[in-house]
């Protein structure tokens, strides 16, 4: 180990004479990668600079950054640092608690507060039966109460989450979409809950109450 050391002394203080730097491949933007811009292999490639000019951060390997996106814009020639990316965001629908569901409702036309709904947002949801009269068959789910006065049927579950929204074209709404009017809007719930919304989509209608 000593010879080893002594070795790589030997050559660290005949290249620094010599004026010879050894050189190191990183990867670096072949163009301007805008923010938020998701990352794919035409946008890069392999350059070999001097050692000292290597950022310890710098990315190694094209199939490192595929796939990922720009948090800040990159200009070509630029070299890419890991600490810039940032996972793809994933457009998947997903609960945050494992044991429940997913129930998607479609809105009607009367709904046109729908636009303003966000992923994550918790609405009320209201069942209004038809005819307005008390049901004896409609299923019990936690969470689902009477709304005042009760011969009417109507029914409420209260902070019910939304798991996401979904375009005409079955694409996932992301955040700050706003040009995108939602078709669907998929709510997490539990079990129990979800037979109650099957329930009253068929039995009535459902309205979505929100704060802006």
């Amino acid at each position: 180990m000593i010879i080893v050391l002594l070795v790589a002394i030997e050559m660290k203080i005949i290249s620094n004479a010599s004026g010879y730097e050894t050189r190191e491949k990183v990867v670096v933007a072949a163009r301007d990668i805008s923010e938020d811009a998701v990352i794919t292999a035409e946008m890069l490639e392999i350059r070999e600079i001097g050692s000292s000019a290597v950022h310890r951060d710098a990315v190694r390997r094209i199939e490192d950054a595929v796939g990922m996106r720009a948090a800040d814009p990159i200009y070509g020639g630029e070299m890419l640092l890991k600490g810039r990316l940032a996972q793809e965001e994933d457009d998947k629908v997903k609960v945050l608690v494992k044991s429940n569901r997913l129930f998607c409702l479609e809105p009607g036309w009367d709904q046109a507060n729908a636009w303003q709904l966000e992923k994550d947002q918790h609405v009320d949801v209201i069942f209004v039966p038809n005819h307005m009269s008390q049901d004896s068959a409609c299923p019990e789910a936690t969470g689902v109460i009477s709304v005042n006065p009760s011969q009417t049927g109507m029914k409420m579950m209260k902070n019910i989450r939304i798991a996401g929204l979904v375009d005409e074209d079955g694409m996932v709404i992301k955040s700050g979409d706003n040009g995108k009017t939602p078709r669907y809007i998929v709510l997490e719930v539990t079990q129990d809950q979800a037979v109650f919304l099957a329930y009253a989509k068929s039995n009535g209608r459902i309205e979505l109450s929100a704060v802006p």
